[in-house]
């Protein structure tokens, strides 16, 4: 896939979250900043059956939805046996300010909800652009 900063067109990105609101307010925010496909999932299940089939580029999860937790899904995908997935970028969202960051070294952000179309630019191209050497797994950036 050649993704670059400048052109999101080809960039994948799945979205969990229970709420069906925030899935739909976050499937507009990410294509009006021009990402080319939006994935929605409402838990942790299905998420992890779309995610190894579809294989997005970044993954976006809500922390706290029921039965399991985001963190319940970034456990899952980074013990998956496929390295793709096991790599997979994942920005952590929640509407509460104390959410378990436990886990903080694996996951690329942290976004306190409501977000701001702004805030998950800024960590898309932090989670997607390596900082070593600003080459992104899908391109220049």
């Amino acid at each position: 896939m050649s993704w670059t900063a400048d052109d999101w067109t080809k960039l994948s990105v799945a979205v969990v979250d229970d709420s069906k609101a925030v899935r739909s307010m976050m499937r507009l925010m990410l294509l009006s900043l021009g990402v080319g496909e939006v994935l929605l999932y409402e838990n942790v299940s299905e998420a992890m059956d779309g995610i190894e089939k579809k294989k997005p580029d970044l993954v976006i999860s809500d922390y706290y939805m029921v039965p399991e937790t985001g963190l319940d899904l970034l456990k899952r995908l980074r013990q998956s046996t496929e390295e793709l997935t096991r790599a997979l970028p994942f920005l952590m969202m929640s509407g509460y300010e104390k959410a378990d960051t436990s886990l903080s070294n694996e996951i690329s952000g942290y976004m306190p909800k409501p977000v701001t179309a702004d805030l998950v630019k800024h960590h898309i191209m932090t989670a997607c652009v390596d900082r070593s050497d600003k080459e992104s797994k899908f391109g220049r950036a």
